[in-house]
Order: C-alpha cells, then sequence, then structure tokens
C-alpha cells in the first residue's frame, strides 16, 4: 500500500497476450483479464479492475487500460489473471505475479504463461506536459513613442482564464532606444502560458518603457503556443486605434528543452548500481532488546526494494570497523572475502553472507565512513556513460571518528551519480550522522567547497520499531529527485528522447 505522504507518479498499464491457449472446443478462447493489487504487506490480492472480453481470440489486444499510483520507495505487488469467459465458470489461462517497480523499470515485460502463452505489459508514465521553451524574439519597425529618440519596448504575456481575463505569465527585458529590438532569449514553459493546452489563445502585449511616468502601450496581438513556438512565425501588433498596425514581432528561433521524470531515465536505460557496507565496530554487539533481526529485516526491506532496479542484481558488500579473519583491521574490507570480487546475487545473496560473517569478524572501537564513500566514488568515476547511477546503503550503529575525513568524501561525491543512505541502527543518538544529511545545511570540505546538491539521506531505524514497512519509503523517497538533480547538473538528455 502506498502511504499517503509518499511521492507518487501516475503510471499507465497497457496489456496484450499471444498464442494463449484454447479452452474451447468449438471456437477460440473468450480472453479477458483482472488486475490484482497486494494492498497491505503479507495481505491478500484485491481485485482493481478487470479488461473488457475479447471474443474468440488467442491474441487479444485489450483497449482497457489501469492507471496505478507509482512510488519508488514501496514495494507494489500486482497480479495479473487471465481467463477465458465462460457464463457458468471462467477457466484460467494463466497468472503473473510482478512488482510494478519491475514493470515500471523495464517498460516493456514479456511474461511466460503457465499454461501457453505469454503476457506482454507495457508501462507509461502519465504526465503533465514537462516542456520548456526557449524563445528568441525580435521586433521590426515598432512605433516611435519618444519625443527625442526611438522606443525602448519590451514585451508582456499573458495566460486566458477564459471570459476575457488575462494574468501575466512572463515578461521580457527591456532593450533601449531602438525600433526593432531584439530581445534576450527568454524561458517559457507550456503550463505557464496555456496550462499545457496548446490550442488556448495567449496574448502578447509590446509596451514603451518610460523612466518617468507610465510605460506607452505600443501594440498587441493573440496567437496559439503552437504558432508562438514555431521559428520564422510573424506577428502584426494592432495599436490601441485598433485601425492600424504599429510593428511586427518575429520568432526567429525556439528551442524545446523537455524536463525529464526518474521514470523517463529509467525507460531511457538508466543503470542503477547498489552497494551496501555494515558496521562491524564493538557498537554491532547487540543489547537486550536488540536482535540481528533489526539488521536483517532492514537489509530485506530496503535491498528488496533497490535490487528491482538493479539489472544485474550483482550487488557489492562491505564490512567497515572490523577485523577480518586473518587480516588487519579494516574500515573497507569485502564480505565476499576477494576484493576484485565484491559482489553478491541479490538481497537474499546478502542475507546470506551477512549471516555467515557476522561471528568471524573481530570488533574495532571506533569505525570510520569515508574509507567507504571513497570506493563507491572509484566506482562512479570510471564509468564512460552518463547512464549509470550508484546508491550506497550504510548500516551502523553508532558514531564515526573520522567526520571532516566524511564530509570532505561527501563533497566530492556530490559532482558524481551517487545517492547515499545511512541507517543508523542501535540506541546511539547518531549526532554525527544527522550532521552528515544536507537538511542540517550545506555540507563544506576542508577547501572551502560546498557540495553541488543533496546526496545524503539519514533515517534513524529506532524511528520505525513495529512499522518496519513504513522504513523503505522513508529510506528511499529522496533518491529519484537526487537523481534527476544530478541529470540535470550535468545538462544529460538520453539520445531517445532528444529533440
Amino acid at each position: 500500500m502506498v502511504e499517503a505522504n509518499t511521492t507518487t507518479t501516475k503510471v499507465d498499464i497497457f496489456l496484450l497476450a499471444k498464442n494463449l491457449m484454447d479452452r474451447d472446443t468449438f471456437s477460440k478462447s473468450d480472453p479477458f483479464l483482472t488486475l490484482s493489487q497486494q494492498l497491505t504487506p503479507g495481505g491478500p490480492y484485491t481485485v482493481i479492475g478487470s479488461t473488457e472480453v475479447i471474443k474468440n481470440n488467442l491474441n487479444p489486444n485489450w483497449n482497457t487500460s489501469f492507471q496505478l499510483d507509482y512510488c519508488f520507495e514501496a514495494k507494489q505487488p500486482l497480479r495479473f489473471a487471465i481467463y477465458d469467459f465462460d457464463n457458468r465458470a471462467s477457466d484460467s489461462l494463466g497468472t503473473v505475479n510482478v512488482l510494478l517497480s519491475e514493470l515500471v523499470r523495464k517498460k516493456t515485460s514479456f511474461f511466460k504463461l503457465e499454461n501457453e502463452g505469454k503476457l506482454i505489459v507495457r508501462v507509461e508514465e502519465v504526465r503533465e506536459s514537462k516542456e520548456k521553451y526557449l524563445l528568441s524574439l525580435r521586433g521590426i519597425g515598432l512605433d516611435k513613442k519618444d519625443t527625442f529618440g526611438k522606443s525602448d519596448p519590451y514585451l508582456i504575456f499573458y495566460r486566458s482564464l477564459g471570459h476575457n481575463q488575462w494574468i501575466e505569465a512572463k515578461r521580457t527585458e527591456v532593450v533601449k532606444n531602438t525600433l526593432d529590438p531584439i530581445w534576450t532569449p527568454i524561458e517559457l514553459t507550456d503550463h505557464q502560458l496555456c496550462n499545457s493546452d496548446r490550442t488556448k489563445p495567449i496574448k502578447v502585449e509590446c509596451y514603451d518603457w518610460d523612466q518617468v511616468g507610465s510605460d506607452e502601450f505600443i501594440g498587441f496581438f493573440e496567437t496559439t503556443l503552437s504558432s508562438l513556438t514555431t521559428p520564422g512565425s510573424t506577428f502584426k501588433l494592432l495599436s490601441q486605434a485598433k485601425n492600424r498596425f504599429s510593428g511586427t514581432i518575429l520568432v526567429s528561433d525556439c528551442h524545446v528543452k523537455k524536463s525529464l521524470s526518474f521514470i523517463d531515465y529509467l525507460h531511457n536505460g538508466l543503470q542503477i548500481s547498489f552497494s551496501i557496507a555494515i558496521d562491524f565496530t564493538q557498537s554491532h554487539i547487540l543489547t537486550e532488546t536488540q536482535t540481528s533481526d533489526d539488521y536483517e529485516n532492514a537489509i530485506w526491506e530496503i535491498g528488496s526494494i533497490l535490487e528491482t532496479y538493479d539489472s544485474d542484481k550483482k550487488i557489492s558488500v562491505y564490512g567497515f570497523g572490523g577485523k577480518p579473519p586473518g587480516e588487519s583491521l579494516s574500515q573497507c574490507f569485502p564480505l565476499t572475502g576477494d576484493s576484485s570480487c565484491p559482489y553478491v546475487n541479490g538481497t537474499s545473496g546478502i542475507l546470506k553472507i551477512y549471516q555467515s560473517s557476522k561471528d568471524k569478524i573481530s570488533q574495532s572501537i571506533t569505525g570510520d565512513l569515508h574509507y567507504i564513500i571513497d570506493e563507491t566514488i572509484l566506482a562512479a568515476s570510471s564509468i564512460s556513460s552518463n547512464n549509470e547511477y550508484f546508491i550506497l546503503l550504510i548500516l551502523t550503529n553508532g558514531e564515526i571518528s573520522d567526520i571532516d575525513q566524511t564530509i570532505n568524501s561527501i563533497v566530492k561525491a556530490s559532482g558524481l551519480p551517487i545517492s547515499i543512505i545511512i541507517l543508523g541502527i542501535g540506541n546511539s543518538d547518531f549526532n554525527s550522522m544527522k550532521k552528515l544529511d544536507y537538511d542540517e545545511g550545506v555540507l563544506i570540505d576542508d577547501s572551502g567547497n560546498k557540495a553541488l546538491r543533496d546526496i545524503v539521506q539519514f533515517v534513524n531505524y529506532n524511528s520505525f520499531q513495529g512499522r518496519i514497512t513504513r522504513l523503505a519509503n522513508e529510506v528511499l523517497k529522496e533518491v529519484p529527485n537526487q537523481v534527476i538533480s544530478y541529470m540535470q547538473m550535468i545538462d544529460y538528455i538520453p539520445e531517445v528522447v532528444k529533440y
């Protein structure tokens, strides 16, 4: 179930099937599909809708689609069940269980049915328009309004509220002493101008700026977004007298800039690499009120969501603040024992290696974080593509002794495709950890460099005792916006969606 305070994105789900089993004796099957969702963790599946019945067809392409709220940080189990319609009792043609996050990541998913045939599921984001326009405008032969010089023209753009009511949306700068002004390109959104309705009227007024007194009206025109954003379009300014023109406005150029969502990046090949680091300092020794289940629950709740976005499910697992068998004290060691291959397969692999390692590693008194973060920095710095993003989950039990070095590493990581999630487990007050969260203020390193963006999220595990299913929601909620902020920072637009 998606909590009320989570950030959601609406997605449409489209469905078709191929080569279904034929259940009818004298004709082909009459298939329809039901969609069910598990609304509470471990609870029953509730039917939330069904498609139309398509008669006599083993390759149905259903017209009915489903709209769901997708939440990055939540598990959202779905069940698709296909039946052959019968007035008495419909026969099953196959069932598919899948997480919504898996469907969103792949965009188009193919599932082999247990009987015969396959189900094809396509997911598309329901989007308000996300287009920005960089509009280059110039005036030609505008009316002269100043007695001892030329005009000082500027433009005002108005959005229609209907019933001949208008509201100002944007204005250009003033260009001094010219009847043929060239304005600096102005950035506008379709929402600002027409609430994303490309046929809705837009009004543009031209004025002569006066240093003393009121600005003088030169003329106006009305148009639509489609015309206004077409290079080469010209518009005659109608003067106040309304029986003559007072100049021309030319659209000399227009660039469209699309504002992409997290789903856009996923659908265009974004690869997420997930790694985890576990604190093995003496504070890891369990108290009477604490069990290893705290670590295992956290690993499972968070890892099982993140692994759905990691295409190869190879997850790096590190420890810090401990002494592995036969080795010296280390603040960054792979639990696999092999630095060239620190990977395990999926969340179950993390749990298995954690359970087998925790009693074999000697604990140190203090732990350092910057070595673990530097390991992720090294990995993120070595990639050649802009289409990979790294998420580091740190499970820690107490305070750290390298706060300044850790801040230095975080500031460095803020310029790379990295998000850091710190989960505090235990009864410490975690004061040093809270300092690492951008919410406490912008981080500044020893050289005076500021963090370029917010990449750290700290969460106290004890705040979710008895509400473990809410933990992942809180821990992961900032990741999509952190991904977007990085892509915007480097001005990266995937080739597939470039204009």
